[in-house]
Parts: structure tokens; C-alpha cells; sequence
């Protein structure tokens, strides 16, 4: 099942390039033998209409037995609108995303990370 869902982001991020080496870890899964994490490597304004940031995201995945870490080597890209309505955008497909309440999918988690101030 892990396999499924490491496979499944991975495709759902699929853009070519290398990843940088430290990101900004906003969300993780956590599984029996393995967490998958995904990270905020760069964050610009958006030139596409409709959208407020242009993302680049990392993905790896920790053995929870050897605590030996892959880092995929891909860039993924995604959009992200903070205003009404929020939503996250990959691959051309807009995701709508719930912007109250905590909790959430990767997509709520990394909107999170990118349009809320942070509370110092």
C-alpha cells in the first residue's frame, strides 16, 4: 500500500529537474514501515492568472527499519491561490481547498504553508 501511494504522489508532481537539497517539510505520511514527506522548496509569485504563488515540491521517503532516506531527484510544480476561493492546482487540475478547521490532505497542509503568516 505504501508502494501505491509513493507512486501516486510521485506521478502526481512529475515535472523533470532535480529538487533542492533542503526544503521546508509540510506535510508527512506516516506508515508501518516508512514515512513519505513532502517539502516547500521554492515559492514565487505566479504568473498565471488566478493563482498568487508558483511552487516547487520535494518528496522523500524514510525507511522507519533502516532509516535509510530517498530523495526523488523530480521537480514538482504546483499553483497555489491563498484568496477566495483557495485552492491548489497540479497538473492543470484545480483542487478546492478548505481553509478552516485543522487537519487536512497535502494540498490543505501545503496552502497552509504557504498563505498563512506564521505566528511568532
Amino acid at each position: 500500500m505504501r508502494e501505491l501511494v509513493f507512486a501516486l504522489v510521485a506521478l502526481t508532481f512529475d515535472i523533470s529537474g532535480t529538487a533542492a537539497e533542503e526544503a521546508l517539510v509540510f506535510h508527512t505520511a506516516q506508515f508501518q514501515d516508512a514515512s513519505v514527506s513532502l517539502g516547500l522548496v521554492s515559492n514565487r509569485m505566479a504568473e498565471r492568472p488566478g493563482f498568487d504563488y508558483d511552487v516547487i515540491i520535494s518528496l522523500s521517503q524514510t525507511n522507519a527499519v533502516s532509516g535509510r532516506v530517498y530523495k526523488d531527484p523530480g521537480k514538482h510544480r504546483a499553483l497555489v491561490k491563498c484568496g477566495n476561493p483557495a485552492k491548489v492546482s497540479v497538473r492543470g487540475v484545480d483542487y478546492m481547498v478548505p481553509i478552516s478547521g485543522a487537519g487536512g490532505d497535502w494540498k490543505a497542509d501545503l496552502w497552509r504553508a504557504v498563505c498563512e503568516t506564521p505566528v511568532l
